[in-house]
């Protein structure tokens, strides 16, 4: 997570709202679904923690036809690939590490019995397993970021597989010639990058025979939005769709329910809350194939609910829900389109990115654009939306652009766009093959204008952006504690 906000103003719900149900003693006949996570076999809800959604945790099927184009061979791929799981940033460690006295107080909750909910309290299974956890001591600030066992391996397998998906582009050991890698300065994305390596060339293989271009190019190049000032009050302010939700009855009401099945009298702190969710996402992401002890502190549905708003920031940050996000990526695309249309190589590109950049560049392609906004009023509206994090920007999630030669076609060259394995299916191409005529006639402005003068916001100054952004941090500083990942 950058930033925690914590819900200064939620709270205050609950210490001023005179009819709630906590306050005071009094006490609904039941808070919550009556629900054990230890003995559900599906536990679909892990499937749905936005961002930081395991890659492999949907048992992806293997892929094969979608990359099969009859009478065509690929030529050229360019490659965006986000890291995988990560441990906490050193902000985060401190506040997990003291979910331990918090499990110890929900323990006592329950041998007490007498603070207990009516209908929906914990099951023994689910009690045992936080009985059982204790914070990782081997995670400290020194390795904060860092790449994990789990981060690792998930890339390794993404490169393994579409090294033997295009085994005329990644045949080859590797040559400078044929193939450029970038990552970012950050450990996790230059981990990634070596994982990925070491799943094209084998463990054997030293990533540092590699010429990659300097680190600053690089973040130039992947990264460009730090160096354009943006209006984080228009995303996360007071006004903002973000803020709205998490000052909303739907979180609000959650939060009071999590605290009742949690065994206590009033509601905890809204932080706290979402810290055990962060721990239940952390768990699952680092064990995809184990029990989080934290995530049987919530429901399914409760789950549903807390995904929804990194959904609603990203969608404003770096999705649809911004005309001007659409810039930001400009020297990005360039870069793609130039080199599909190069006929020299390298034949293979691989970036090692971020979510930032991901989800930027999905929304620069027009992806996964759903008819209505998001907002903070219309979440179950939005229930099957398209701009869903989880099903579109999980861990480890990558975008393969293919460029394929097709000699019995009238229109010879073809692209297909591939998100996390299956084709985008854009509705100016058939059934996700595309002619390169018309990639280059809907992408063209990146290639037409000046990307230096051309990505940053129109409209305003720099200098005028970072003046509402400085006014907004001070008015802001008490709430700006809590957001979700963003990495």
């Amino acid at each position: 997570m950058e930033f925690q906000i914590k819900l200064f103003v939620v709270h205050l719900l609950f210490l001023t709202i005179n009819s709630v149900d906590l306050i005071n003693g009094q006490r609904r006949s039941f808070c919550c679904q009556e629900y054990c996570y230890d003995s559900d076999k599906e536990k679909t809800q892990i499937n749905y923690f936005s961002s930081k959604t395991s890659y492999f945790i949907e048992k992806r099927k293997q892929p094969g036809k979608e990359f099969f184009v009859p009478n065509c061979t690929p030529e050229k791929i360019w490659f965006y690939v986000r890291h995988g799981a990560r441990l906490p940033k050193n902000k985060e460690i401190k506040r997990l590490r003291k979910l331990e006295k918090v499990r110890d107080k929900i323990i006592k909750n329950y041998e007490k019995h007498n603070t207990l909910p009516k209908y929906g309290e914990m099951c023994d299974s689910d009690l045992n397993l936080l009985k059982k956890w204790k914070w990782d001591s081997n995670i400290t600030k020194e390795y904060d970021e860092h790449l994990t066992v789990q981060g690792w391996n998930e890339v390794k397998k993404i490169a393994l597989r579409f090294k033997g998906l295009f085994p005329d582009i990644f045949k080859t050991p590797y040559d400078k010639e044929k193939y450029l890698f970038r990552y970012t300065d950050a450990d996790r994305s230059e981990s990634t990058f070596q994982a990925y390596v070491d799943g094209l060339f084998g463990s054997d293989f030293d990533p540092k025979s590699i010429e990659v271009p300097p680190g600053e190019e690089n973040n130039n190049l992947i990264m460009p939005y730090f160096l354009c000032p943006t209006d984080k009050e228009e995303t996360r302010g007071n006004r903002s769709e973000y803020r709205k939700y998490l000052e909303s009855k739907i979180m609000y009401r959650l939060v009071s329910d999590v605290s009742e099945r949690l065994g206590f009298k009033t509601p905890l702190e809204p932080e706290v809350v979402f810290d055990m969710y962060d721990m239940c996402i952390y768990d699952q992401a680092w064990n995809p194939e184990k029990t989080s002890a934290w995530c049987s502190a919530f429901t399914p549905s409760q789950i549903y609910h807390l995904e929804y708003p990194e959904d609603l920031r990203k969608y404003y940050e770096s999705g649809h829900g911004r005309v001007g996000n659409s810039r930001l990526l400009c020297s990005l695309m360039n870069d793609m389109l130039t080199h599909l249309e190069s006929k020299t190589e390298p034949k293979a590109i691989v970036y090692l990115t971020h979510s930032s950049s991901f989800l930027l560049l999905l929304s620069t392609l027009g992806a996964y654009k759903d008819a209505a906004p998001l907002k903070a009023d219309n979440y179950y509206s939005m229930s099957n939306r398209k701009w869903r994090l989880s099903n579109i920007a999980p861990l480890a999630s990558n975008l393969a652009t293919v460029k394929y030669n097709c000699p019995n076609e009238i229109e010879q060259e073809k692209v297909m766009f591939f998100l996390n394995e299956e084709p985008i299916e854009f509705d100016w191409c058939n059934m996700g093959l595309c002619d390169w005529k018309d990639v280059k006639e809907n992408y063209k402005i990146y290639t037409q204008v000046n990307c230096d003068e051309y990505y940053c916001y129109s409209g305003a100054s720099a200098t005028a952006i970072i003046t509402k952004v400085l006014i907004a941090g001070v008015s802001m500083s008490f709430i700006i504690k809590y957001a979700f990942f963003h990495s």
